[in-house]
């Protein structure tokens, strides 16, 4: 359901919970006073500020619905929390006069009672429509979690109990039984009622407190923690507002993710918290971590990137009992020699303390190529260049069928080369890169001034 239709749902069963409360609040006073009853006046003072409570929550709900903004970022669903603990406050100071009066009663001024049938039939009505109310403000409460709608319906189940207590101590008047029986009727009354609102008042300032349902944040972390690509989730932190459930979560993945990977992961991880509660809202934190299943090169990408340079064609090789490493480190090219020494020197004392075995770093530096190049193929101007490139693969002797080539000339001079070449399918990519580097070094030899040779190797039909 849409949010606006929520909302007007939510402003309907709200306003008429208003009217029911008051149409009842006046019949209990008008049979209060004819009877009276102790009981009956308790119940209708207690029917009054239900509907007193009603306006609140229907005042409250339309001030909750209202959306986030500058001032309120995290929207205005809280209000919702205040009304629930403001309505359990006038309840108890209700429920105190009320015990006070009955204790007077039973002890010190005996009143007499008078019931008679339309008594009866009043209150059994009132049952009735505190009944349908409290069932209609409940289901609404748990569809749209919503606290002020919860502490409504608390009401109208205390006034049920309130008017069947009502009933039971007329009854026993009625039978003949003590004068008393009605301020003990109205005495239990009151202590139901304080006891009711006293949880829905704990409930509220859990809330506002931000004390978060430990169960439901255990499920979570383990949720998020099962997330594909996740290596570690921290415990769930979760605040209420409202209809709304705010949770921030830290997760750790591998510090070789990408920048969209990791973004791809973060909302996996929402999708997992929204799978166990559909109304919340996260916030994810990702944090790079090593991963025991990266590879060297992998490893020195991730700390390259880590202070902000950017690495390829990384070696690593044993020496002896320690390692060492080789890598070309991309710059911009009005970057100065100066600077770009300091920052390969500041990359390999970083490499050294991620791998303490790591003793040497040499680095090559090169500027990072313009995205993007200006150039134009001229593979029929150049038809010998062609030829010696097609002579230079079957000179490789590495099993290669070549079925495309092409030639680009640069602005500056030379070229740039682009071949297809054919392998058995069957045949490892180890193998495979060997063989397309034996024919980029024949290429170099026979072609003067090549720049950048791209070599696609694709499986033979």
């Amino acid at each position: 359901m849409a949010a606006g239709s929520e909302q007007k749902e939510k402003n309907r069963i709200t306003l008429v919970s208003v009217l029911a409360a008051l149409a009842l609040a006046v019949l209990k006073l008008v049979a209060g006073l004819l009877t009276g009853s102790l009981a009956l006046l308790s119940d209708a003072a207690h029917s009054g500020l239900d509907c007193v409570a009603s306006v609140i929550t229907y005042i409250t709900v339309r001030i909750a619905g209202r959306p986030a903004d500058m001032d309120h970022p995290y929207g205005h669903g809280r209000v919702e929390n205040l009304s629930a603990i403001l309505q359990a406050v006038l309840l108890i100071g209700t429920a105190l006069v009320i015990i006070y009066e009955s204790l007077r009663r039973i002890f010190y001024e005996p009143a007499e009672v008078h019931s008679s049938p339309w008594i009866f039939a009043v209150m059994f009505l009132s049952i009735g429509v505190d009944l349908w109310r409290s069932r209609l403000l409940s289901s609404a409460a748990r569809r749209y979690h919503s606290r002020a709608m919860e502490a409504d319906a608390l009401n109208f189940r205390a006034d049920m109990l309130a008017s069947a207590m009502v009933i039971a101590g007329l009854t026993v008047i009625a039978l003949g039984g003590p004068v008393y029986a009605d301020a003990a009727a109205a005495l239990f009354v009151a202590l139901v009622i304080i006891v009711m609102s006293g949880r829905l008042a704990l409930r509220g300032v859990s809330v506002l407190l931000d004390r978060a349902p430990v169960h439901l944040s255990d499920r979570m972390t383990q949720a998020v923690a099962a997330v594909p690509g996740v290596m570690d989730a921290q415990p769930v932190r979760l605040r209420e507002s409202g209809d709304r459930l705010f949770a921030d979560i830290t997760v750790q993945v591998p510090r070789t993710t990408s920048l969209s990977e990791a973004h791809g992961i973060s909302e996996s991880v929402e999708a997992s918290l929204r799978d166990l509660a559909p109304r919340t809202q996260a916030v994810v934190h990702v944090e790079p971590a090593v991963d025991e299943a990266e590879t060297a090169a992998e490893a020195i990408r991730a700390v390259a990137w880590g202070i902000g340079a950017r690495t390829h064609h990384e070696r690593v090789s044993r020496v002896g009992d320690h390692l060492e490493a080789s890598l070309h480190i991309e710059v911009e090219p009005d970057l100065t020699l100066a600077d770009a020494h300091a920052l390969a020197h500041r990359l390999s004392a970083a490499l050294r303390a991620d791998n303490p075995l790591l003793h040497q770093v040499d680095t090559h530096i090169e500027v990072a190529t313009p995205d993007p190049g200006l150039r134009r193929e001229v593979g029929e101007q150049h038809p010998d260049i062609v030829a010696t490139a097609v002579d230079a693969v079957k000179a490789a002797e590495v099993g290669a069928l070549l079925h495309e080539a092409r030639l680009y000339g640069l602005s500056e001079p030379g070229w740039d080369l682009t071949l297809h070449c054919g392998f058995p399918p069957e045949i490892p990519m180890g193998d495979i890169h060997r063989r397309t580097e034996r024919i980029e070094q024949e290429l170099r030899q026979a072609i003067r001034n090549l720049e950048v040779v791209v070599i696609h190797a694709e499986p033979r039909g």
